[in-house]
């Protein structure tokens, strides 16, 4: 355990952990939002710190990007901040100003709570848990959450989502790591990204779902191919920004590989294996200070966004007596440079 940091409320602090492999891959994490604050792989050229997060644990309590947190009760947006239930209608915090949308739960969403750490099962385990009240963000039911990082083989950390509810609820919970695989830090225009979906979820200028699922064909969304981020022209310039939805093919729940992001000067690969049906691609172009503009890129293994409002969409509906959960696997593979 590292030196804990002490919030306002002088009964919590923010402590951190890491959890090692025998192959010396190191995963920092925090009590504070479930945190990811660094994974150090050792490569050929050195280690690399393969997320952005910040080195100073008490800015953790100021973060405004979801760096490296655990996000919810419900990560992406929810449109206007309503949605219903059956019969019973629901508002939640309204925190993205400009549109009126529910981001990740609201201003005080999971991001921004204390988490239980849960004695480590071994120097390659631990586990956080949350109890979420009944109306808390303006969302029903009691929700008891837990993650569980675990790191497996010599490269890959396992991420565990799971939640109960004692009434009827929505639920889309994620990681928010921010990855750069560049050992100097350099923006992810260094890059190669390749995302094993056909289809994505258009949305409007809010960033919210048009409710109709796109082919990803002759589009800047095909990236089943090795594509680079890097732009080639002044006209390409809004080619490789993203903030969607890519649909997975992950109906049935089985954990399957989706996505790989390389960087060619450092040599090292990250493949990410998930059972969710969407995966979020988020560029990083509203980072600012102390980072900068596509310092880092967001791979979010998630449900659909608004789905509560979208009947088309996957539910996100959790029932009293069933339980959510999913599983995210970030799988690095050191390489050779090959830029």
């Amino acid at each position: 355990m590292e030196n804990p940091v002490q919030s306002s409320d002088s009964t919590k602090s923010i402590e951190a952990i890491t959890l090692r492999s025998l192959a010396g891959m190191e995963v920092t994490l925090l009590n504070f939002g479930a945190t990811i604050q660094a994974i150090r792989v050792p490569t050929e050229s050195g280690v690399v710190d393969a997320v952005l997060g910040y080195a100073n644990l008490r800015d953790y309590l100021r973060d405004k990007f979801y760096m490296g947190a655990t996000v919810g009760r419900f990560a992406n947006r929810i449109a206007a901040a309503r949605f219903r239930i059956d019969d019973n209608a629901f508002s939640v915090d309204p925190n993205e100003t400009q549109t009126g949308n529910c981001l990740h739960g609201g201003r005080e969403g999971f991001h921004q709570r204390f988490w239980q750490m849960h004695a480590p099962e071994n120097e390659a385990a631990v586990q956080y848990s949350y109890v979420s009240p009944d109306g808390e963000s303006g969302f029903p039911g009691k929700l008891e959450v837990t993650v569980k990082y675990q790191i497996v083989t010599d490269f890959s950390l396992v991420i565990d989502f799971e939640a109960t509810t004692d009434s009827d609820t929505v639920v889309n919970l994620v990681n928010h790591a921010y990855f750069n695989l560049d050992k100097r830090q350099s923006s992810i225009d260094t890059h190669d990204i390749q995302i094993e979906a056909y289809q994505y979820t258009p949305v409007d200028s809010a960033k919210i779902p048009s409710g109709e699922i796109r082919d990803v064909e002759a589009t800047r969304f095909d990236l089943r191919r090795r594509t680079a981020m890097r732009t080639t022209s002044s006209e390409d310039s809004q080619r490789r920004q993203y903030d969607h939805n890519f649909v997975l093919k992950n109906g049935d729940g089985m954990l399957r590989r989706v996505a790989t992001l390389s960087s060619p000067q450092s040599g090292l690969k990250m493949h990410l294996h998930t059972t969710q049906v969407g995966l979020q691609l988020y560029t990083g172009e509203y980072l600012t200070d102390p980072f900068r503009p596509r310092a880092g890129l967001c791979l979010e293994a998630q449900g659909f966004p608004d789905a509560p409002n979208q009947p088309a969409f996957p539910s996100a509906r959790l029932a009293p007596g069933d339980v959510y959960q999913h599983r995210t696997i970030y799988e690095f593979v050191p390489g050779k440079p090959y830029s």
